[in-house]
């Protein structure tokens, strides 16, 4: 459920022996004069260190001391299931993730810098829920582009979509993809698994979701409002629609796709447009080649079965340059359907 936590401490100590990295401050070469140089923090022998920002980095977390508004302040981001099980495709539960929590404290301690999480605020938190599609994630595509939540920006990245605004993010992508990317080896994995992630990017959202924004609360009731809540954000967000309202949206798209035509042939537009239809679906069913062949077997001259694949070469991409993808032959209604309750119900 939870994915990455961004942690922020008011409360710590950092050891003289300690594997935090000092960044110096920028200077101009002409004149020598330092630029953005900040008094970043003191060790526990009373060392000041001063640069542009501090930094740990290790295998589970990465630490920050930086300058924000109000002064000096210092994040901790960490992956709990990446912690846990090692990669970050699976959950985990409560228990689990207070276990992460003293596993992160403790590598904390190792590198010298000392703190009880427990009393941190939560700064960001990205929580995620994987569902196992029955289509490919191409065949959803075109109905992402229809789900807009207000005051959102829309972005799509052909395996990714993205809503998001100043306080929140909505992320919807193919997972597998995304961890090939990264040189993971997925044949383990369900195929055709979406991944769907709420990210609340400061403590103000945070606070306004769940309720609270200290780390302890997490483990006083609040991981199963957690759980709650974040189905909840999907169900007003990309999920608030009916069937019906689905069915409107698309037909939406097919006017604009049909608007197309009829600007580019006037009069006889629909038939073109059917024409083009036609050959855009019997190119993705049977494919250019069976056709082919099966023409060659009705039709001895060549040239009339290179004219026909060519016309429907051309049907096919003029279908596609108003089209953003299809894979699927189910409806548009059936496609919501079936990501609404596999997202919105326990």
């Amino acid at each position: 459920m939870i994915d990455s936590l961004q942690l922020y401490i008011k409360e710590y100590s950092i050891a003289g022996n300690n594997n935090l990295t000092v960044q110096p401050a920028s200077y101009n070469s002409g004149s020598g004069e330092i630029i953005g140089e900040h008094a970043l923090f003191k060790n526990e022998a009373g060392r000041e260190f001063k640069g542009s920002k501090a930094f740990l980095n290790t295998s589970k977390l990465n630490l920050d001391i930086k300058p924000v508004p109000m002064g000096i302040g210092c994040f901790i981001k960490f992956s709990v299931p990446k912690i846990h099980n090692g990669n970050n495709f699976y959950s985990v539960g409560e228990q689990g993730t207070k276990a992460v929590i003293g596993m992160v404290e403790k590598e904390l301690f190792d590198n010298g810098f000392h703190t009880n999480l427990e009393e941190a605020g939560i700064s960001r938190i990205d929580t995620f829920k994987n569902i196992q599609a029955e289509e490919p994630f191409s065949s959803y595509y075109n109905l992402f582009g229809m789900l807009k939540a207000r005051r959102a920006i829309q972005r799509g990245y052909g395996t990714t979509f993205l809503i998001h605004n100043t306080q929140q993010e909505f992320c919807v992508y193919d997972k597998l993809v995304e961890m090939k990317s990264r040189g993971i080896e997925t044949s383990s994995f369900p195929e055709q698994t979406i991944r769907f992630e709420h990210r609340l990017l400061n403590k103000k959202k945070v606070h306004s979701v769940y309720g609270f924004s200290r780390l302890n609360e997490l483990f006083k009731g609040g991981y199963e409002v957690v759980r709650n809540n974040q189905i909840e954000e999907w169900k007003k967000s990309l999920f608030s629609y009916s069937v019906g309202e689905v069915v409107m949206l698309g037909s939406k798209q097919l006017e604009a796709e049909m608007k197309l035509f009829q600007g580019r042939y006037s009069r006889n537009w629909f038939e073109q447009f059917l024409k083009a239809y036609g050959s855009y679906h019997l190119a993705q069913v049977a494919g250019v080649e069976v056709v082919k062949l099966a023409l060659s077997n009705l039709e001895a001259d060549r040239l009339k079965i290179y004219r026909a694949s060519k016309l429907l070469e051309e049907a096919r991409r003029e279908i596609e340059m108003v089209k953003k993808q299809e894979g699927s032959e189910k409806t548009l209604s059936v496609l919501y359907q079936e990501l609404k309750e596999k997202v919105c119900l326990n």
